[in-house]
Order: C-alpha cells, then structure tokens, then sequence
C-alpha cells in the first residue's frame, strides 16, 4: 500500500519517517520532493584505463561544491554522484522508492541508475546516480528540487532492516554523495580468496608507507599501530584485508579513504 499525502503527514507527525528539512509544500498526492544538496562526486577518467568492482579506487572520484548561483554543468554521457538536501530516516515497517521529477526527466537528466530502492530501516542522506541523456549539457543547481520519494507499508516489519549487524550495510548514515564500496563484497567469505588473488600486490597501503614517515618500514608502522608485524605485513601486500575495527586507528595515522568507515566520520 503505498503512503496517500495525508498518511504521510501522519507518519511525519508522528516522527516515524523523518524528512529533515522539510518544507510542508513539498508533500505531493504520495509522495515528497527532494532537493540537490550542495556535494557532488564526479569521476576522475584521465586518472584509470578501467573501473574494477573488486578493488577500493579512492581516487576515482572528487568531490566539487555547488550553490543557488553557481550550478554543476553535467555534460551529455557524463555521470556524477549527487545527495539529498534533505536527510531521511524510514522505519523497519515502511519501504521507499525514490524517482526522478518528470519535468527533468523530459530534459534527459536521470537521477537514479540503478538506486531507486530505499530498505526499511535506512538513515541519511540519499545518493542520487545523476546521468545527462540529452544532446545538450545540463546545470545542476543546489536547492533545486531533483527527486520524489513514496512510501510504501510493509506486511510486517523487518527482522533485518537496513543496519542491522552482519547485513553488511554499507552507506547507513551517509552524509554526503558515497562512492562504491562494492569491493567490500569481495573482503568476506568465500570471496576474499578470489579478492585477493586478484588484487594487485601494490596496494595502497603499501604505496602510502613507502613516502611516509615510517619510510617502508614495516615493524615501526606496527608498532604504531599496535600490531603484530606479519599481520601488517599480509594488509600492505593485499593478502588479507584489516578488519573495520582497525579502521579508525588506521585511518588516523594513514590518512586513506579506504578506512573512512561512517561509523566513525560522522
């Protein structure tokens, strides 16, 4: 059943779905505009011959800053990462789909590929997947209105909503537009061998010890970080990969998105 204008007041009301900021006209008949937030991510090409899933490419995108006066001019073919003005929170009985405005669809702006589905249980701001399908270039102003979400009720709520522990939930809490962590399914199971067959033995880790001020060595690195040395050893030449609660001491010292888990940057 999906939300009718006046059950979504309700339920807004009520604080079950939170939309934040939310200005009361943008309640449509079922749904509710969103706005383009002020980041987005767009793609370094010049920098890589291939996009590979199964490696972290923190360097794939940048981020750029958009206002009111000065907009983004997304190109025809070109793809960005763009984020919600507003933050949204839907709750474990409750999933939403998020659309493009039609208006701006008829302008050939796309603004979700593949991410239309919002889990139950999600928090934080939405990634909008924003492709130029026309002939023309398009400006991307922050604050304009770029997306709608609907809300559909669930038979029951979720046991597991999005979130929940070893779900593997990957962009809960998101602030701004999050680039890929799709590597992430290839650090778990039956997968990690393949990942790490795969995977080339100059990682970035490895790359980032040689210019630092522990000049390659490994045993002063471990020793910052309070690891054994064989287990530092199998992180820089990519045959294991640290687990997240290495992540903020590693991250501290390092510097490397690779270890820039939300749990701990927001």
């Amino acid at each position: 059943m999906v939300l009718s204008d006046a059950d979504i007041k309700i339920a807004i009301e009520k604080r079950e779905i939170i939309i934040e900021p939310l200005d009361v006209s943008a309640i449509q008949p079922a749904s509710v505009d969103l706005r383009l937030g002020s980041e987005l991510r767009v793609f370094d090409n010049h920098k890589f011959s291939v996009i590979d899933p199964m490696r972290s490419m923190p360097d794939l995108t940048r981020m750029v800053e958009i206002d009111e006066l000065n907009p983004f001019v997304l190109h025809p073919g070109e793809f960005a990462l763009g984020v919600t003005l507003e933050y949204i929170v839907v709750p474990d009985d409750v999933v939403a789909r998020l659309d493009g405005k039609s208006s701006l669809g008829r302008l050939g702006l796309v603004v979700h590929s593949t991410a239309g589905f919002v889990d139950p249980g999600w928090n934080g701001r939405l990634t909008l997947e924003l492709s130029n399908l026309a002939n023309l270039p398009i400006y991307l102003y922050s604050g304009m209105k770029v997306s709608q979400i609907s809300f559909m009720q669930l038979s029951s709520p979720s046991k597991r909503p999005y979130g929940s522990k070893g779900l593997g939930s990957k962009y809960q809490g998101q602030q701004g537009p999050v680039p890929s962590h799709y590597h992430e399914n290839y650090y778990q199971g039956k997968n990690k061998k393949i990942a790490n067959s795969q995977r080339s033995s100059d990682t970035d880790l490895r790359a980032w010890l040689k210019s630092s001020k522990f000049k390659g060595s490994i045993v002063l690195f471990s020793d910052a970080l309070g690891c054994k040395p064989k287990t530092v050893e199998s992180w820089i030449y990519g045959r294991s990969v640290p687990s997240r609660k290495h992540w903020p001491q590693l991250y501290r010292i390092t510097g490397l998105n690779d270890f820039a888990s939300i749990d701990f940057a927001f």
